[in-house]
């Protein structure tokens, strides 16, 4: 009952706080893509869309927007159901185990990403329900336990490929474990993990029938294919593919090569434990050091695994610096105070273990409900919020048929209100943060072309007439032929 309370309460009050407008910036494409089965930016999260298409078709309730930061609510309950399930295999009582899930739910970096699609929630998820199964595995369980976790792995892979930071703790796990899985057994589990890899073969798929049935808008616009929602990128070309893949466009390859240096393992550690400062609070930091060591004593074994699991992610998140929320890549290092706080509880029942057990449920309570408290302001939603105000500051002056490019913090909205609830049907929206005026201008021999910049960036655009100030951060333009 415990394990199902942590996934309910947490799930229950996302979907409560989830928004019904669109975001803007990835949320507004993670609410989007998969709703028109399309493709997002690398990698393409291929699981995340697969399953997103299914979501946001089969619950007919509220927006589309609504349904997929609800998926997102589901997603993150789940990873809670797991680490109160880990903290049982590391010994913590009832109460313990369903507080610090519960305190870990709630936490400002973690309750932020539940309530607004995100595909790292949904790998954050299967990482979770990965570990758990292999930790059942390392105490005892059947293969199965084994097999799962590696297939959940790949699948985590698949909604976003941080999840591959969890790997080398199932590998590392596996050599040290009492019994050594049987070679059938890890030839299974690595081709159960190859499967789930395969989804990535929805995306040459899917581009290959987005372009023979003309379903991009913007492959209408000369070097406009690969547009936003429909075809990023394009990837069933060749090169397409490759930049879909490792998205090298950001240079990705090069910062997750950076990660392996060990200089950055000191700054990965400082990260962790700041990472818990700021979910938790100081005691808690001291806690989970002292968790660690009871854990350790407990089963070394299932400890190792889980600190490596947790915490192998921190390298990249300290190395990438394309990366305007790097809280997401860090929600896994927060998880890990789950087990390591539920491994403080006494194993005698007796005297001062009586009273120290008593004294630690208070301090979860506690933490949990001024953590509750400082996040109410996830229940504040207005109407028209999110990306939601730029959908209806363009409308008036772009009409059906017309192109509108922006860059890609607005770019996703626009989209989503062009291709997913049809605000803006029939508009054409491309995504550009470099202002090629002579292609523009190209496309305006055809049809109206406006484009929206930030006028403390730009004080005019060269061939184009200022049309309108929709606030003082976006300015509408008019591209001429």
């Amino acid at each position: 009952m415990a394990t199902l309370a942590a996934f309910a309460v947490p799930a229950v009050v996302y979907i409560a706080c989830a928004s019904s407008e669109p975001g803007s910036w990835d949320t507004a494409e993670l609410q989007g893509v998969p709703y028109v089965l399309g493709i997002s930016h690398p990698t393409g999260f291929p699981f995340y869309t697969l399953l997103g298409y299914v979501w946001s078709h089969g619950i007919p309730l509220d927006s589309v927007a609504w349904r997929m930061n609800a998926m997102s609510g589901i997603a993150i309950g789940l990873t809670c159901a797991a680490a109160c399930g880990i903290a049982f295999e590391f010994g913590a009582g009832i109460t313990v185990a369903l507080l610090a899930s519960l305190w870990f739910a709630f936490s400002p970096n973690i309750w932020a990403h539940a309530v607004r699609a995100e595909a790292q929630d949904l790998a954050l998820a299967c990482e979770a329900i990965a570990l758990y199964a292999f930790v059942r595995w390392l105490r005892g369980g059947g293969d199965a336990w084994f097999a799962a976790a590696f297939a959940l792995c790949g699948l985590g892979m698949a909604a976003h490929p941080n999840a591959l930071w969890i790997l080398p703790a199932l590998i590392v796990g596996a050599a040290i474990a009492p019994r050594r899985p049987a070679r059938a057994l890890c030839a299974r589990s690595g081709a159960l993990l190859a499967a789930a890899l395969m989804l990535y073969a929805y995306l040459p798929l899917r581009s290959a029938y987005v372009v023979v049935h003309h379903l991009d808008p913007a492959a209408q616009l000369p070097r406009a294919a690969g547009g936003i929602f429909w075809n990023y990128n394009d990837p069933h070309t060749l090169r397409g593919l490759r930049l879909e893949l490792t998205g090298s466009e950001s240079e990705t390859p090069k910062y997750l090569l950076a990660s392996f240096n060990p200089a950055h393992f000191g700054t990965a550690a400082w990260t962790f434990f700041t990472t818990i400062r700021a979910e938790y609070d100081l005691g808690a930091l001291l806690l989970v050091a002292i968790g660690f060591g009871v854990a350790w004593r407990r089963n070394w074994r299932v400890a190792l695994v889980v600190g490596i699991a947790c915490t192998a992610g921190l390298l990249f998140s300290v190395v990438y610096p394309n990366e305007s929320d790097v809280g997401r890549y860090r929600m896994l290092a927060s998880w890990l105070a789950v087990p390591l706080l539920g491994a403080l509880t006494p194993q005698s029942r007796r005297g001062r273990a009586l009273v120290w057990s008593g004294l630690l449920i208070v301090f979860l309570a506690v933490g949990a409900s001024m953590s509750l408290e400082r996040q109410r302001g996830f229940f504040d939603r207005v109407a028209g919020e999110g990306g939601r105000w730029i959908i209806g500051a363009v409308r008036p002056y772009v009409a059906p048929g017309n192109v509108v490019v922006t860059g890609w913090l607005d770019a996703t909205s626009l989209a989503y209100g062009a291709y997913v609830d049809r605000s803006l049907a029939g508009r054409i929206v491309v995504s550009d943060d470099k202002l090629d005026m002579p292609l523009y201008r190209q496309w305006a021999r055809q049809r109206l072309v406006f484009v929206v910049v930030d006028p403390r960036d730009v004080d005019a655009l060269d061939g184009a007439i200022d049309v309108a100030a929709l606030d003082r951060w976006h300015e509408l333009y008019e591209v001429t032929p």
